[in-house]
């Protein structure tokens, strides 16, 4: 009986060594699994809504690489250079864990769209310029563009020039994201988020050049949408009576282009090996008489050489210029423009950009018209 017992447990103790090395061995299998990015994911799936759920695979899973427009307005794909092999050492430094793009915080259950980077192009072509002419005027544009405007223009630091924003809350992502997310916040009061800023980067380059200019940034789109451009008309009829120097207004805008199923459009152009987003100049018309829109003429040959410059400066930042039957409060001056700078999808850094280099293109405009008036 004694050796019937020492024998039973003798297999229990047999029993219980196999099944932990086995559960050892199980152990060992599955916490690879459990590391890294396949965590991540399990988590995700536990976890997040659905569409976060493929914006945290798409982030763990893409492979760097250099996105880029080419001279068709397509995007272009190319692999980054190999980097070069380091040297070896007694105590080689670890590899950096490369950290993903940073995105908008979803809320619970927001949809994800997708954002499109591309090159706006497009247009009838004049020169090295391109123009989407919407009104019944049949112009010689390449004619048009023989004739300088016919604003006097000093850089003695006298106000030449106002910048404003009709839609003065209009703001851009904070980082970059292949991904927009329902409910992201589009409008911002925060000058350092929105159209203001691109206006502060205008007004730095025109200021550096000796040219006056007077930046309102008076929000003209919170808390009422409805009625801005009424608003911001009082802004520059304020302005011009303080200041009767002015000969050229510009209405800083962001602009919004949603593709197919809630996709976003980002306008971009690499300048100088920087990404910037592009820029369009809108002037307006008045195809019939009926919009008290009699000198619009003016305002297009403005357009036009600031088109040109652009140009010739940066090919590619600004989409076609936009040549519309519309008024936009540009009957206020013989030099008013509306220009829109990027989308809502655009980052912040990219707009500051433009608005640097706009406010390049705008400085050689003026200093080219100056030389032609002696």
């Amino acid at each position: 009986m004694a050796m019937a017992r020492k024998a039973r447990w003798g297999t229990r103790v047999i029993s219980a060594a196999v099944a932990l090395v086995a559960a050892g061995c199980f152990t060992v299998r599955i916490l690879p699994w459990f590391n890294g990015e396949r965590a991540a994911l399990a988590t995700a799936d536990l976890f997040l809504p659905k569409a976060a759920q493929e914006v945290y695979r798409q982030e763990l899973t893409v492979k760097e690489s250099v996105i880029e427009p080419d001279g068709s307005g397509n995007l272009a794909q190319t692999q980054p250079e190999p980097e070069a092999s380091p040297t070896p050492s007694a105590t080689p430094k670890p590899t950096p864990t490369p950290k993903p793009t940073p995105v908008p915080t979803p809320k619970p259950g927001a949809k994800a769209y997708p954002i499109t980077e591309t090159q706006m192009g497009g247009g009838t072509q004049v020169g090295n310029l391109f123009i989407r002419n919407s009104t019944k005027q049949n112009l010689d544009f390449k004619k048009e563009l023989q004739t300088l405007p016919d604003l006097k223009i000093k850089a003695d630091g006298t106000p030449m020039v106002l910048i404003y924003h009709t839609h003065t809350t209009e703001s851009y992502l904070p980082s970059e994201s292949p991904w927009f997310y329902e409910g992201t916040e589009t409008r911002s009061q925060d000058g350092n988020q929105s159209v203001v800023m691109v206006g502060n980067a205008i007004e730095a380059q025109l200021k550096a050049a000796g040219f006056g200019v007077i930046h309102d940034t008076t929000i003209h789109d919170y808390p009422a949408y409805t009625g801005g451009y009424t608003r911001s008309a009082e802004t520059m009829k304020k302005n011009l009576k303080k200041y009767p120097s002015i000969q050229i207004t510009l209405d800083i805008h962001r602009d919004a282009i949603g593709g197919n199923d809630g996709e976003r459009i980002k306008p971009t152009a690499t300048v100088n090996g920087k990404k910037a987003a592009q820029f369009m100049i809108l002037t307006g018309c008045d195809d019939d008489g009926t919009l008290g829109f009699p000198n619009w003429r003016k305002n297009l040959g403005l357009a036009l050489q600031l088109q040109q410059t652009a140009s010739d400066l940066y090919p590619g930042l600004a989409r076609p210029l936009n040549f519309c039957n519309r008024v936009y409060n540009e009957n206020l001056t013989t030099g008013s423009l509306l220009v829109e700078c990027g989308t809502e999808v655009n980052t912040v850094e990219e707009a500051a950009y433009t608005g640097r280099l706009f406010g390049e293109v705008l400085v050689k405009t003026l200093q080219k018209i100056m030389e032609s008036q002696g």
